[in-house]
């Protein structure tokens, strides 16, 4: 017999590991059937910025909007773990959810990053670099 479970995703501030800075993490907490685990989401913001009802930022500065949109691509990603779960057919666990999410949006996210920062140094070639250093950054990030 199939056993029905819960599942529920909230993104919230953890207005408790406040940074120097004054900014505090946002994290993910998934919960299925009672268990929740927590994911973090690799973005800060000043804890009065940020929406709790809403699970959003209000703002609408460059920052705060990049922060709204790398929350609603963990949302999609752990809705689209959850029902690749199920179409599995595994049961579909927080622990789960997040073991797959561990595998796969780190490694993108470092990559997108360090494609920025190459593009970043490529701009600056004459002014602070050498096209030759420049260079060393491009073959880096195609490996």
């Amino acid at each position: 017999m199939y056993q029905r479970t819960t599942f529920n995703v909230v993104f919230f501030c953890k207005k408790t590991k406040i940074s120097k800075k004054g900014k505090a993490p946002i994290y993910a907490r998934i919960t299925t059937s009672g268990q929740t685990t927590e994911i973090y989401t690799q973005c800060q913001i000043e804890p009065e910025r940020w929406n709790q009802r809403l699970e959003r930022s209000l703002y609408k500065d460059e920052v705060d909007q990049q922060i709204n949109s790398i929350v609603a691509s963990y949302r999609a990603n752990i809705l689209a773990a959850y029902d690749q779960l199920l179409k599995e057919n595994k049961t579909p666990d927080c622990f789960s959810i997040k073991q797959r999410l561990g595998n796969t949006s780190g490694s993108r996210m470092f990559l997108a990053e360090f494609s920025k920062y190459c593009d970043k140094r490529q701009q600056e070639v004459g002014t602070r670099i050498t096209q030759v250093t420049c260079y060393k950054y491009t073959v880096y990030s195609d490996t």
